[in-house]
């Protein structure tokens, strides 16, 4: 089993309740599961509040998610496997077998295939599932994925650092590993605390035209429910 990160932010109810308490149910061995909080206050919290019994570790990083994500990256050993997920994570639905089976088979999938980033569908609609693992172009979202960790991809954006990270792995593998026959149940954008806090659309725009203008050969902009988002283009080589 590999060793799993949690990036989290004012979050100590939440994640026992969601992403702890769904790998406890997978039975994920805790003493692989990482914590990582922007304070020394905030750890606090979480010891008070968070069973011991759900983690391993909770270690002190930095604010702000993009850099807690690099300081992550920075922690563990370069070209270690390495699961990272979010901290509001309900389940992953697998159309077949449970967690530990799916993180055996992209440790299969990155060790064998020399890939370097693995995903699964964005959210749990089922009438687009199937058993499929694409290797073109394809959006790997933020809130679970399976990564070599590679001290040399730092993240820059504060908005959209998974689209960021998605194209720089596949700029240095040309391939990311994208498995369609399982997805991440979580309510985005609605959970209290986390990223949220701080005034989290003002950037957007910015960090959507960055990606477009530096990439501009791989991602385009696009409209979504009325917000700036991106398209990456699948046919890109």
């Amino acid at each position: 089993m590999l060793r799993l990160a949690i990036p989290t932010y004012r979050r100590s109810q939440t994640i026992a309740n969601k992403t702890l308490r769904y790998l406890n149910d997978q039975g994920y061995p805790p003493p692989l599961i990482y914590l990582f909080v922007a304070s020394e206050e905030e750890k606090v919290e979480y010891e008070n509040n968070v069973p011991f019994y759900l983690y391993g570790q909770i270690v002190v990083g930095v604010p702000g998610l993009v850099n807690q994500r690099n300081f992550i990256t920075q922690y563990f050993d370069d070209e270690e496997l390495l699961i990272e997920m979010d901290d509001d994570v309900e389940s992953i639905y697998c159309m077949t077998g449970g967690f530990k089976d799916l993180v055996t088979y992209a440790v299969n999938l990155l060790r064998i295939g020399q890939g370097g980033l693995f995903g699964v569908m964005p959210n749990d609609d089922k009438r687009v599932m199937c058993f499929q693992t694409t290797t073109h172009l394809a959006f790997i979202i933020g809130t679970f994925s399976i990564r070599r960790n590679h001290h040399s991809i730092i993240l820059t954006q504060v908005q959209k650092h998974d689209y960021e990270r998605t194209i720089l792995y596949f700029l240095r593998y040309r391939k990311v590993y994208r498995y369609k026959a399982a997805a991440v149940k979580t309510r985005y954008l609605k959970n209290a605390g986390g990223l949220q806090d701080g005034h989290r659309l003002e950037t957007m725009e910015e960090c959507v035209q960055y990606l477009c203008n530096t990439y501009y050969t791989i991602v385009r902009r696009r409209e979504k429910n009325g917000l700036p988002d991106l398209t990456l283009n699948w046919r890109y080589k």
